[in-house]
């Protein structure tokens, strides 16, 4: 029988887990009608980042910041739902570095045009392309982690294979120069969310009783 989760932290995972998919469905909803409002943007060749200054980037932003939010408490759900012998620092690590990244990546949007552009740009150019990263390496850790897991091992293929697709599409975008930078990156993000979507999922399934 797989081992049970402490009583009290049963509520506070199903809470994380439900803020995570609030996070997705927001994060979609305003993202996806950003590429329509924003006409004056190719959203083919334009990265998301883009979006977060101009009309309607305070919406972006805030996409931004919730989704940052959900990641911290992923970030604690994972660990506190993870048998112990599967659990990883590493992973919550990770994933609660990428929670902290995000609004940083918003925030330096808001210094186009003034003496502090150049120092924002540089601190985009080195956490955006770092939270990728640490997303990236999160969820295949957890994804191989929940594979020998009791509770998460049921269905856990799916979250092992998407892991590794945005993997590849990371770098594959990377390694292959002139691709369309804006599309890539749109797939990367969607495939993480669809990542994401999934395994708060697995967390609500891991809290119901065996």
């Amino acid at each position: 029988m797989p081992p049970t989760i402490a009583p009290h932290k049963s509520p506070a995972i199903k809470v994380m887990a439900r803020l995570m998919i609030v996070a997705i469905i927001v994060f979609v909803s305003v993202c996806a009608a950003a590429q329509f409002w924003r006409t004056d943007l190719n959203w083919i060749a334009i990265p998301l980042s883009s979006y977060l200054f101009g009309p309607g980037g305070v919406y972006v932003r805030c996409a931004y910041d919730l989704m940052g939010i959900a990641l911290l408490g992923f970030a604690w759900a994972i660990y506190a739902a993870t048998a112990l012998a599967q659990r990883s620092t590493l992973a919550s690590i990770l994933f609660a570095a990428a929670g902290f990244a995000l609004p940083i990546v918003a925030a330096t949007e808001l210094f186009r045009g003034t003496v502090y552009e150049d120092i924002a740009q540089l601190v985009h150019m080195l956490v955006a392309p770092a939270t990728f990263l640490w997303l990236s390496l999160g969820m295949l850790l957890l994804s191989s982690r929940w594979q020998h897991d009791p509770r998460a091992k049921k269905g856990s293929r799916p979250g092992i294979a998407l892991a590794w697709m945005v993997t590849f599409v990371l770098w594959f975008q990377v390694l292959v120069p002139g691709l369309p930078n804006g599309f890539w990156e749109k797939l990367a993000i969607a495939l993480i969310l669809l990542w994401l979507g999934w395994a708060a999922l697995h967390l609500l399934r891991a809290v119901q009783p065996p």
